[in-house]
């Protein structure tokens, strides 16, 4: 007797060696086999008529069998099967190659369906190769949509097929949503769901067994997240009271803080204030001034004695954030410490890692900026009671989970890429979210264009007066050294063509991954300081890095990167009252019909672009799908409405029983899944 925990090896038709097989495909029981579901489906459900077959195509045709011989060539010594077959319209051969076996399946006058492509020997039109069924049989392979799965090697579509029908057939598969969820949205059940989605009737099926599948894996992550946010707030936290003399640090600052700033401010505060920690992300788009929002928070914790981390992908983005919050803090006393793999300061002085550290763990740092040399196990902090991410999507969810260890500290995660609604709801359901949605004022709009090879000179001398006017400008490649497969300029290649050939006159800087720390602070600041006019670099400088002064963004190679981290890079100029201009060179003659170049040059609000990005390639790990755990093989999470109607079913679940004992196989489900969020 068979059930979903059976493991492969002991499935009839499996055996051990074909068990080896399927779990390289992550198969690794009966209901790993079932919920292994095909990429697509090929449509064989028409029939055509041998006299109407046309050279290239993929036919399938129902015959009758006149006449089959094996043999063996006398030159290569292949064995070739041929059966002659007619219908009503005419008659073909179909030859089948090194698969003697055949001899004894093809009887004359039994009738067959055969799907394969037509090619021409001979001047005549046969199959080579077709797939074949009896039309006595049950069809699983022709007539019908026929579902296509991934495969590794040694294993055919035929005989994963045949496995995964005869325990469809066999096991059912037990019904874990509520029936009022099932009555009031329609779904199929869980078993035939399934089924058609394997194997479907027709269309229609498909579309109902896809809908169900989906409402499955956005249901099931709501409950994994709502559950959290619930949990969390019976975790008992650390309140942080709202000192007095803050309304006087916001008056101090250079600027004024923009309504979204203030509405943001406030949330997190209130947040601080509340008996739970806090799990809130700071959304803005590209310098919507995230950056001064979560230093105001930090000081307000620094001022009631506690400590903050501020955690930072890049070294240049902490030496950046460092230098900024210590002239935020100058006249604070507070201490301001950074720690990377590389460099450790405090109050502006070199100071040794251990000092660092022991300033860390006995309390004397207050606020500490580092990147992942913050997450090393001997790292102890004595208040720790508010933890910053910036763009939490570079950090894996095992590393922001190791800052937290068992702190009740609030998590505040920045990020400066829009997040969908759809996954604001779903992947960030546990969260609660601030969105700055608008800019500093002062800023204007960045011109973008699409560049043609043949307008490159042109742009180079657009760039050259700008540089002539005292402004700065970011080249970005798509590599650091050169690929003759991908035949896309590096970064190392276009510094020496525009160092030696193009602007031999200017200063150039050139900044990527494979550079020691120590000589990519070192290039960074010198372009601060202008003291490089272009710097040539890799997506290196893709989050966080401010150039006021920087106002070309030149990227070759630009059909290569997503939507949302072109838009990053865009980012990086723009940042002061100079106009500035984006070019999107491309190697493509088709670059003006790219629908993420269009985008990007139609659209200047990050949101906007976003949904357009999910749209475009769906969720993407930009986004965090795979990093989160959460992998979405069949909902796409671009319907809104259905993500929004099961947040309810999940929210209303969730406040009746939180164990969700009450639905024991539902419970089963969402206790099987990874923990994927920071604990």
């Amino acid at each position: 007797m068979f059930d979903l925990s059976t493991p492969i090896e002991q499935l009839y038709l499996v055996g051990p060696a074909r068990a080896k097989l399927l779990k390289n495909l992550g198969i690794h029981t009966l209901e790993d086999l079932l919920f292994y579901f095909p990429r697509g489906h090929h449509d064989l459900s028409k029939f055509s008529r041998i006299g109407e077959l046309k050279l290239g195509e993929t036919a399938n045709v129902k015959v009758k069998i006149l006449e089959s011989k094996t043999f063996r060539t006398k030159v290569r010594r292949l064995t070739i099967t041929q059966a002659l077959v007619e219908d009503e319209s005419g008659s073909i051969l179909c030859v089948w190659f090194n698969q003697p076996y055949l001899a004894k399946v093809f009887h004359p006058r039994e009738e067959f369906i055969f799907s394969g492509k037509v090619v021409a020997s001979k001047n005549k039109l046969q199959l080579q190769n077709p797939i074949y069924e009896p039309v006595r049989d049950e069809q699983v392979h022709t007539s019908r949509l026929v579902p296509l799965y991934g495969l590794t090697a040694n294993l055919t579509q035929k005989q994963l097929r045949s496995i995964i029908k005869l325990y469809l057939d066999k096991v059912p598969i037990p019904e874990y949503l509520p029936a009022l969820i099932l009555k009031s949205e329609n779904l199929l059940g869980e078993t035939a769901a399934v089924r058609q989605f394997h194997f479907p009737a027709d269309y229609a099926a498909l579309n109902s067994a896809q809908t169900r599948l989906a409402f499955d894996e956005i249901f099931q992550t709501q409950l994994r997240v709502l559950r959290y946010k619930k949990s969390r707030e019976q975790n008992r936290g650390i309140v942080i009271p709202l000192d007095p003399g803050l309304d006087q640090k916001i008056e101090s600052l250079p600027f004024k803080l923009t309504l979204s700033q203030k509405e943001a401010l406030a949330e997190i505060i209130e947040d601080y204030q509340r008996p739970y920690p806090a799990n809130r992300l700071l959304e803005g788009d590209v310098g919507s001034g995230k950056t001064i929002v979560a230093a105001l928070t930090m000081w307000l914790a620094a001022q009631n004695g506690l400590q903050t981390a501020l955690l930072c992908p890049t070294e240049v983005l902490a030496s950046q954030h460092y230098a900024n919050l210590l002239k935020l803090f100058l006249n604070d006393g507070l201490d301001v410490a950074i720690l990377t793999s590389s460099q450790a300061k405090l109050n502006g002085n070199p100071v040794s890692r251990p000092t660092v550290l022991a300033a860390i763990q006995n309390g004397k740092s207050k606020i500490v900026i580092g990147t992942h040399a913050l997450l090393e196990p001997q790292i102890r902090f004595k208040t720790l009671s508010v933890i910053v991410i910036d763009e939490q999507h570079r950090f894996g969810v095992q590393q922001r989970s190791w800052l937290k260890h068992d702190s009740p500290a609030h998590l505040l995660t920045m990020s400066a890429t829009p997040i969908p609604r759809t996954l604001a709801l779903t992947l960030y359901g546990d969260l609660d979210i601030s969105i700055l949605k608008e800019l500093p004022a002062g800023r204007q709009k960045i011109l973008t264009k699409i560049v043609s090879e043949q307008n490159r000179a042109k742009a180079y001398e657009f760039i050259a007066k700008q540089i002539e006017a005292g402004r700065q400008a970011f080249v970005i490649c798509p590599l650091i050294e050169e690929s003759d497969k991908l035949e896309v300029k590096s970064a190392t290649a276009e510094y020496k063509k525009l160092a030696a050939d193009v602007f031999p006159q200017l200063r150039i800087g050139l900044l990527h991954g494979k550079l020691k720390p120590v000589e990519k602070e070192q290039v960074m600041q010198k372009f601060k300081d202008n003291e490089l006019q272009i710097l040539v670099s890799t997506s290196v400088i893709e989050v966080g890095v401010d150039i006021a002064n920087a106002t070309v963004m030149m990227i070759e190679g630009s059909e290569r990167f997503g939507l949302a981290q072109l838009h990053q890079f865009r980012g990086r100029v723009g940042r002061s009252d100079h106009k500035s201009y984006c070019f999107l060179f491309s190697n493509d003659p088709e670059a003006e019909k790219n629908p993420r170049l269009k985008a990007l040059v139609e659209n200047s609000n990050g949101f906007e672009l976003a949904e357009k990005d999910l749209a475009i390639r769906g969720g993407g790990d930009l986004y965090g799908t795979q990093q989160s755990g959460y992998d979405f093989k069949i909902a796409t999470l671009s319907n809104l409405d259905l993500v929004q109607r099961s947040r309810r079913y999940a929210q209303a679940l969730i406040n009746e029983d939180l164990t969700l004992n009450s639905h024991p196989l539902l419970k089963q489900k969402i206790d099987r899944a990874p923990a994927v969020h920071l604990e």
